[in-house]
């Protein structure tokens, strides 16, 4: 008999993958975990990079350069085969376009950390509670890891800069979260083409985190009240002589 090959929809994430095939599922299944392991020890190992300004870890930087290299490989073996395993390419390169960025952009591959994460049960399910929750649970780690990456490129770009006011990493935390946050006091500022194209990319950033989290709490206050307008329509339903015993007379 021939082979049935079962389509899977995919949009059950936060995130829509467009359809999966049995083959794709199955590859998934066994390198989620591995890949998130993955993506942690690359933000460790480019971490160390940028900010052993000691030199403390200088006899260990080609081991760590090798292993940002190594993860880079494995990102890349990772997406070109669940492409060949995917049963509509147009549809995976589509809603793949952040795994590709980032093996093309190096400093976007932590964001990949997300996209693993998608991947697991836990952060799936279909009704509106659930899906806020993921929203919530992304929104607040994009901000984290947004923030964290930002200012180690920033601070990477800046330290030696002539005229920089971004001299220490927490400099640059302490200029992200202002940035981000729309307060911008302007007690410090990138001096460098560098850095001021990453300002640019964190005020951007900083708009989209807003933006969502707004129609994140407009949506659920929007939720709660309907559900509290159903509960009372059925409450009148069921007990129709409450009202008019409470408006009788006595």
């Amino acid at each position: 008999m021939p082979s049935t090959k079962h389509v899977h929809d995919y949009s059950d994430g936060v995130f829509a993958r467009g359809e999966r095939s049995d083959r794709e599922i199955a590859w998934e299944r066994y390198t989620t975990i591995p890949m998130i392991i993955l993506s942690f020890l690359f933000i460790l190992s480019f971490s160390i990079l940028v900010l052993d300004d000691l030199k403390f870890f200088a006899p260990i930087e080609k081991v760590l350069t090798g292993i940002i290299l190594f993860v880079w490989a494995a990102f890349w073996v990772d997406y070109c085969a669940r492409f060949t395993l995917s049963q509509n390419k147009r549809s995976f390169f589509r809603h793949n376009l952040i795994d590709l960025i980032s093996l093309i952009i190096p400093f976007a591959r932590p964001f990949l950390l997300l996209m693993y994460l998608a991947r697991l049960r836990v952060f799936r399910g279909r009704n509106g509670s659930s899906l806020r929750a993921r929203v919530v649970a992304y929104l607040v780690s994009f901000a984290i890891m947004y923030i964290y990456v930002m200012s180690l490129l920033v601070y990477l770009a800046e330290r030696n800069a002539a005229g920089a006011t971004i001299v220490s990493y927490g400099d640059s935390v302490w200029w992200a979260m202002e940035t981000i946050s729309t307060v911008g006091y302007g007690d410090m500022i990138p001096v460098t083409i560098t850095g001021r194209v990453y300002a640019a990319l964190l005020m951007l950033g900083g708009i989209v985190i807003v933006g969502a989290t707004t129609g994140t709490v407009v949506s659920y206050l929007g939720e709660r009240i309907q559900t509290m307008h159903k509960r009372k329509v059925e409450d009148d339903a069921t007990h129709p002589d409450n009202d008019q015993h409470g408006n009788g007379s006595h």
